[in-house]
């Protein structure tokens, strides 16, 4: 599960990479990916620019609706990548059954950085879409292994 703040434009371009990324490597029968938003109002498709930055990728966004965290069964969820240090704090405050499952995503290089919204920061769009790519890519065993730690426990 990937997390950002309106599901419209970072958390649905990462959970279309990363599905990318499982059937290029034959695991996408073993997972589900998803994504949410932690302030959605209102049911929303990608916004245009993540539909664009998608179809640079080779992936399709035009049937994204936005949904909010709180639609999303937590006992589903084995990994959730947000990415704001915001969002991790405020969904562990909500819902602390997912101790131990909330990531910021710039946790799979061992770092802990915040992944700007475009919106708010002004900071380009492709830029944006870049980091999570570089983020997600490399680090598909990582990610299986943050979401298995969560089923060993």
């Amino acid at each position: 599960m990937f997390v950002c703040t309106k599901n419209q434009f970072r958390s649905p371009l990462a959970a279309a990479i990363l599905r990318k990324e499982l059937l290029a490597n034959r695991y996408s029968s073993l997972w589900q990916v998803d994504s949410a938003g932690s302030w959605v109002k209102d049911i929303s498709p990608a916004t245009p620019e993540a539909i664009f930055e998608a179809q640079k990728r080779d992936l399709d966004l035009s049937g994204h609706l936005s949904k909010g965290i709180e639609e999303i069964p937590r006992s589903t969820i084995d990994a959730l990548f947000v990415m704001e240090l915001g969002q991790k704090e405020s969904i562990l405050l909500e819902y602390p059954i997912l101790n131990h499952r909330v990531y910021l995503l710039s946790e799979l290089v061992g770092l802990k950085f915040s992944i700007p919204d475009p919106y708010q920061s002004k900071e380009s769009f492709s830029t944006i879409a870049s980091e999570i790519e570089e983020l997600i890519r490399p680090n598909l065993k990582k990610i299986l292994s943050f979401a298995n730690q969560t089923n060993s426990r």
